[in-house]
C-alpha cells in the first residue's frame, strides 16, 4: 500500500508542476504530505488529480475526514454530484473533534448550494451549528445562512411554545353578569369563567418564491396554525361542578381547541423611490373549533411600503376578508381593515415600531357587528443584555358594539377597552442547531360594559426561535 500510494503520489505531484518533497524511503510518502498533495491540486483546478489522490488516501485509512473532504469538493466541480453528497456525509461521519466537524458540515452545505440545493445546504449550515464553538463561527453560519436562504425559493417558519396561562379561555373573573351596571341575576357559566391550564401551540408558515426579477416577485404560501389546551385539575373540577349543576355534559380541554389553515398567492412590485414598493395578495383559509369546521374564508390584502429615510420606514396595509359560516349563517361575516406601522432605527442598534389598525366588522348576527381599533408600539433592545435580548410591547384596544344580544335580550350596546404589556427574552447564547429559547410574559386587562367579557390575564409562553 505505501508502494502504491508513493508512486501515485509522486507522478500526481509531479503533473500539477510541483516538485515532490524529499523522503528518507524513496518508496513512501506520508499521509500528511498526500493531503497537501490533494489540497494543491484542488486549489489548482486540477480536480481530477485532487479526486485521485483523495482516493488513494481514502484506501490508505478508511476514516480518513480529511480525503473524504477533498473527494467531496472535487466529485462537486467534476459534476457528480451523487459522489459529492455520498464523501460529504462520510467526512462529517469520520470527523472527530467539533472543529473538523464544523467544517466537514460547512463544506457539505457549500456543495449542496453549488448544487442548487439550498434547503439540503441549510440543513448543513444547522448541523453545522450544533459543532461551533466561537463568536466568530457563529458570525460565519450566519451569514452564511442568510446567503442561501434569500437564493432559496422555499422559506419556511415554525413556531412552537408551551404557554401556562391563568386564563386559557379568555374568560372573565365575575361569577355574576352585570350589564351596563344592572345585574341580571344570571351567573356566569363555568366555560365562560378564567380557566387556569396549559397552551400549546404551533404555526408552521411556508412560502415558495414563484417567480422573481429586479422589480417583482410572486410567492405562495401555506400555514397551519394548531392550539391546543390542558386545563388544570381544579378547572376541570369547576366545569364538572357547573355541568353537574345544570345536568349537562362537562366542558373538556378538546372544547377550547383551534385550528387554522390557509393557501395564499403574494405579487410584490416596486414602484416609485428605490425602496418603495406595493403588495397585493390572496387567501383561502378555514377555522376549527373543537373539530368542527367553523368557518371558510377568503381574504384580499393590499399593501404599500415607503422608505422614508435610510432609518425609518413606513407600511401601509388594507383588507377585507369574507367569511362564510359551515355550521351557522351568525359566522357569515363582511371585515374591513386598514392600518399602518411606522418603525425606526435608533443609535446603538435599538428599534421602535408603532401601529395603527382599525375594523369594521358586518353581519346578520346583532353580535357580529363590530367597530376594533388597536395601537401597537414595539421596542427592541439592540444590544444584547449578559445572554439575553430584550424586546418590549404595549398594546391598547378599544372595541364597540352599536347593539349586542345578552342573556336578557338585547342591550344598546357593548364597549371593550384593552391593556397588555409583553417583554421577551431570547437566549441566543444557547443554542443548539441555531435555534434558541425565548421566553414571552405578557400581562393585561379588558375592561366591559358587559361584565361577561371583563378578563384579566398572565400568560408565561416559553418557545423556541431561530438566531438566523
Amino acid at each position: 500500500m505505501k508502494r502504491a500510494l508513493f508512486a501515485t503520489a509522486l507522478s500526481l505531484w509531479a503533473s500539477v508542476g510541483l516538485t515532490a518533497p524529499e523522503t528518507q524511503d524513496s518508496q513512501t510518502l506520508t499521509m500528511e504530505q498526500a493531503r497537501v498533495l490533494a489540497r494543491q491540486a484542488l486549489y489548482a483546478g486540477r480536480f481530477d488529480l485532487a479526486r485521485d489522490v483523495a482516493a488513494v488516501l481514502v484506501r490508505a485509512d478508511p476514516e480518513d475526514a480529511y480525503a473524504y473532504g477533498v473527494l467531496a469538493a472535487a466529485h462537486s466541480r467534476l459534476n457528480d454530484p451523487k459522489e459529492a453528497r455520498s464523501a460529504a456525509r462520510l467526512s462529517y461521519k469520520h470527523s472527530e473533534t467539533s472543529a473538523q466537524k464544523f467544517g466537514a458540515a460547512r463544506t457539505a452545505a457549500s456543495i449542496a448550494f453549488q448544487q442548487e440545493r439550498p434547503t439540503a445546504s441549510q440543513i448543513w449550515l444547522r448541523l453545522a451549528a450544533t459543532h461551533a464553538e466561537t463568536p466568530r463561527q457563529d458570525e460565519v453560519l450566519s451569514r452564511d445562512y442568510s446567503r442561501v436562504r434569500g437564493a432559496n425559493p422555499l422559506r419556511f417558519n415554525i413556531n412552537l411554545s408551551v404557554a401556562p396561562s391563568n386564563n386559557v379561555n379568555g374568560g372573565t373573573d365575575n361569577v355574576l353578569e352585570v350589564n351596563n351596571g344592572i345585574p341580571t341575576g344570571s351567573g356566569i357559566q363555568a366555560g365562560s369563567r378564567a380557566l387556569d391550564g396549559t397552551v400549546g401551540t404551533l404555526d408552521v408558515q411556508l412560502r415558495y418564491r414563484l417567480a422573481q426579477s429586479q422589480k417583482s416577485r410572486t410567492t405562495a404560501s401555506g400555514r397551519l396554525y394548531v392550539r391546543r389546551v390542558k386545563l388544570s385539575a381544579e378547572s376541570e373540577r369547576e366545569l364538572q361542578e357547573d355541568a353537574a349543576s345544570r345536568r349537562d355534559t362537562p366542558l373538556t380541554n378538546s372544547n377550547f381547541d383551534e385550528t387554522y389553515a390557509d393557501v395564499g398567492l403574494e405579487h410584490t412590485f416596486a414602484l416609485g423611490a428605490p425602496g418603495n414598493s406595493v403588495s397585493v395578495g390572496a387567501t383561502l383559509g378555514a377555522k376549527w373549533a373543537n373539530d368542527t369546521r367553523i368557518y371558510d374564508s377568503t381574504k384580499l390584502t393590499v399593501s404599500r411600503g415607503l422608505k422614508l429615510s435610510e432609518a425609518t420606514h413606513l407600511r401601509l396595509h388594507s383588507g377585507f376578508e369574507r367569511r362564510f359560516g359551515v355550521i351557522s349563517d351568525a359566522r357569515d361575516a363582511n371585515i374591513l381593515s386598514i392600518g399602518g406601522t411606522i418603525s425606526h432605527n435608533l443609535r446603538g442598534g435599538d428599534k421602535l415600531s408603532v401601529g395603527l389598525r382599525a375594523q369594521e366588522q358586518s353581519s346578520d348576527f346583532v353580535n357580529g357587528n363590530s367597530t376594533t381599533a388597536s395601537l401597537r408600539a414595539n421596542y427592541v433592545f439592540g444590544k444584547q443584555l449578559g445572554p439575553v435580548q430584550i424586546s418590549t410591547g404595549l398594546t391598547l384596544g378599544y372595541t364597540d358594539y352599536d347593539e349586542f344580544f345578552v342573556s336578557n335580550g338585547l342591550i344598546p350596546g357593548r364597549q371593550d377597552e384593552s391593556l397588555y404589556g409583553d417583554v421577551s427574552f431570547f437566549f441566543a447564547d444557547y443554542d443548539f442547531a441555531g435555534f434558541a429559547p425565548n421566553l414571552r410574559i405578557r400581562t393585561g386587562r379588558k375592561a366591559s360594559n358587559v361584565n361577561r367579557f371583563e378578563t384579566d390575564e398572565t400568560t408565561i409562553t416559553l418557545g423556541i426561535q431561530s438566531k438566523f
